[in-house]
């Protein structure tokens, strides 16, 4: 036993020590070789080609400012006409715009004003002042009497004045005397904000390595101090601007440590001998303790490995191999044995369960009293709830397989140790992925549904408090013959289905829930094709439609399946409408507001998330609608000519003819117009105001269809009536006896 001993340690030993001789060598070697050397020339070969990259973007952004605004000053015609001729208002408005689009052009830009010599007064974006109401007029001043313009500030400070209120920002300028060698008629000012300039450079360089600073040609600071290390550090990189002398330095945070790192690598070698030193001393340290209680056991296999040898022919195979060989046949046979049994077990009571919920065991009997004495269920009494998992969609997304599985078993052993502790005996099977059946079994037919539903809410509780997820419980009818548990799982899962409206993480009672209402279909189409209509012509009221739909259903408690059908409705109806629309509105419907409507009906367990997600969706669709129709060419035109319209349209004699000559325009491309804006032909527009108008009157008023015809804009009754009844399906008498006897129903 002490060859066996003495040999076990060598054996250990010799697979640790070179192991770790290896591995400490090979982390010397990476840490002297690479840290040592190769990351200080990267880290300074890219501080330098940073600070090169960062100098040439600001110098081209600095560049084309400046010929841009020395190209407007040369060719703008406007511009000189405004330096040296008479003062025009006008004029002055186009050359406002003229340097407002240069600041459009060039997002640095944060101001740029114009000084007129002939008269001292200074144009910027939003008025033209005298010099002295200016509150830039010190450095005004000064720059049209320096000699050598064309060249960038050093950093300044600027007042700004917006609306009454001073402020003082820091800014580099840009002086050009107009014209460029004597200045007589003007001065042009560029102001570029130093925090603009701080945010371009930030957003070239990585700000959690590198730390920027931007020096003037006298060393002074562009931004605050940011913790920059000295301009001797080795790690550093500058560079000098040959467009505008500035100094571009660029340094890497913890300068300070990465000094360390590079210059201290005598003290990283002791410490990477003394590691070794360690891990020699730790390795005989702990094979040798851990190495005793192996040794007790290999005393025992060696008392028991001696008989067994005796009758063995191997007599050289060593005790592991004996005992590895009886340990793995153990395990692997009880494994095996344990996984029939259960899968087994997992199918019968699966059968068993569908059979029950199905009401098919009257076809075998005999094998159905089998399966019933061997769950040992003999109770003649029952009733069925249903366990979903709300939000399931996010349920499956935020956990693995395997943790799904894990929650799965979770969810259904409390159910079984919370009956067990009621003294109940239930049936906890999972039938689809994300539902659970609960059947609860007694002797006694008397308060099936209480008990049910403590257990039940026992269980919702739990989850809701333990786990980051909830459910929602259904309870079924009792069932006092085995027949009727098919019809107490029908109800449990319509109950568990209204959740959608009465909302999730809560106990559904079937006997509780009231025959649902779905109200007049005719109602909830009514409501649909009004939001289509109205978000389609850009009217306002569809947000307000939307909620009354959903507050509908929601009160009516309708199903899952009723709220998808309408829903599923809303979405075909704007599918239609968007097709007959401008090619800019069918893509924003197509590519944006329809899959996030049919993404929310595949995700969407409750009514109030279906609503957030529609409102938000629509609201974008409607956001671009009301663009592209407010940027329609004759927009404000065809806005007066529809409130013509709406003002005239009982005027007989009303037609495209007379609008074309009245706002002159042709009448052809009138009516091409109308249709692009408006969706609709001008006839079918001014039919429809005419007959709302009619239908508003036969409803609230007992006038004569033949002076409602003259007061809508026809001349001829018969005519009146085939148009009204061509539009709304009824003649006019028709449509006031229906609405009377209407009102009388709505009256009782």
């Amino acid at each position: 036993m002490k060859a066996i001993n003495s040999n076990y340690i060598k054996r250990m030993l010799l697979s640790y020590l070179p192991i770790l001789l290896v591995t400490v060598s090979m982390l010397i070697f990476i840490f002297i070789s690479i840290i040592n050397e190769i990351n200080v020339r990267n880290a300074i070969q890219a501080n330098q080609l940073t600070a090169a990259f960062v100098k040439n973007m600001v110098d081209s952004t600095l560049k084309g400012i400046s010929f841009d605004a020395q190209k407007m000053i040369e060719t703008s015609g406007e511009l000189q006409l405004y330096l040296d001729g008479p003062t025009d208002r006008a004029r002055e408005f186009d050359v406002s715009n003229m340097l407002s689009g240069l600041m459009v052009r060039y997002g640095l830009i944060d101001s740029i004003y114009l000084y007129r010599a002939k008269d001292g007064r200074v144009l910027d974006q939003s008025a033209s002042r005298p010099i002295g109401q200016f509150p830039d007029r010190g450095y005004l001043r000064s720059s049209v009497e320096r000699i050598l313009t064309g060249v960038w500030s050093s950093p300044r400070v600027k007042e700004n004045e917006v609306r009454t209120v001073s402020t003082l920002v820091h800014v580099t300028s840009l002086g050009l005397k107009i014209p460029r060698d004597s200045g007589s008629l003007g001065y042009l000012v560029i102001n570029i904000k130093v925090s603009s300039l701080e945010l371009l450079i930030s957003q070239m360089i990585d700000r959690n390595v590198t730390q920027a600073q931007l020096f003037d040609t006298q060393g002074q600071p562009f931004f605050d101090g940011n913790g920059l290390a000295p301009s001797n550090n080795s790690l550093n990189a500058e560079t000098v601007s040959d467009y505008t002398g500035w100094t571009y330095r660029m340094s890497i945070k913890g300068g300070r440590l990465l000094d360390l790192l590079f210059h201290g690598s005598t003290v990283w070698v002791t410490l990477a001998l003394g590691a070794i030193v360690f891990a020699f001393g730790s390795t005989f340290y702990v094979t040798r303790r851990n190495y005793k209680p192996i040794e007790a056991i290999l005393h025992r296999i060696d008392r028991f490995a001696s008989v067994v040898k005796t009758a063995g022919p191997k007599e050289n195979k060593n005790e592991f191999a004996f005992i590895d060989q009886a340990i793995e046949r153990l395990i692997t046979n009880n494994m095996v044995f344990q996984e029939k049994q259960q899968e087994n077990l997992v199918i019968r009571r699966q059968q068993f369960l569908q059979t029950l919920l199905k009401g098919e065991f009257e076809d075998d009997r005999a094998t159905w009293q089998q399966e019933w004495q061997h769950f040992g269920l003999e109770a003649g009494h029952f009733i069925v709830a249903l366990l979903e998992l709300d939000h399931y969609v996010q349920f499956g997304l935020k956990y693995s397989p395997n943790d799904q599985s894990l929650f799965k078993f979770i969810i259904s052993s409390v159910a079984v140790e919370s009956a067990e502790q009621q003294g109940r005996r239930i049936i906890a099977e999972w039938i689809s992925k994300n539902q659970l059946v609960l059947l609860l079994l007694s002797d006694e037919g008397e308060s099936l549904e209480h008990h049910l539903l403590q257990l039940s809410e026992q269980v919702r509780s739990w989850v809701e408090k333990h786990l980051e997820f909830t459910v929602t419980i259904g309870i079924g009818s009792a069932a006092h013959r085995e027949s009727d548990i098919g019809r107490s799982f029908e109800d449990a899962a319509a109950a568990v289905s209204c959740k959608v409206t009465l909302g999730v993480n809560q106990i559904i009672d079937a006997v509780e829930l009231q025959e649902r209402q779905g109200g007049e279909w005719f109602d909830y189409l009514e409501m649909i094709r009004t939001i289509v209509r109205k978000l389609r012509m850009s009217e306002s009221g569809w947000p307000g439609e939307l909620l009354r739909l959903f507050h509908e259903m929601r009160v009516r408690h309708l199903r899952k399946d009723d709220v998808e059908r309408l829903l599923h409705y809303l979405v075909f109806q704007l599918d239609y409408e968007m097709a007959e629309t401008l090619p800019d509105e069918a893509k924003a419907w197509l590519q944006d507001a329809k899959p996030a409507l049919l993404l929310a009906l595949g995700q969407s367990d409750t009514l109030e998330q279906l609503e957030r997600c529609f409102l938000i969706a629509l609201e974008g669709l409607a956001d671009h609608v009301r663009a592209l129709v407010q940027n329609q060419r004759h927009h404000g035109l065809l806005s007066e000519i529809r409130s013509y319209v709406e003002g005239h349209y009982r005027d007989p004699n009303l037609s495209l003819t007379m609008l074309s000559d009245r706002f002159e325009i042709n009448a052809k491309y009138l009516s091409q117009l109308f249709k692009e804006s408006f969706g609709q032909n001008f006839i079918d527009f001014l039919m429809s105001l005419r007959m709302e108008h009619a239908k508003q009157l036969l409803r609230e008023s007992e006038v004569s269809v033949q002076d409602i015809s003259e007061m809508v804009g026809y001349v001829n009754t018969t005519s009146f009536i085939r148009a009204f009844k061509k539009f709304v399906g009824l003649s006019p008498g028709q449509y006031r006896e229906a609405q009377s006897k209407e009102g009388v129903r709505s009256i009782h």
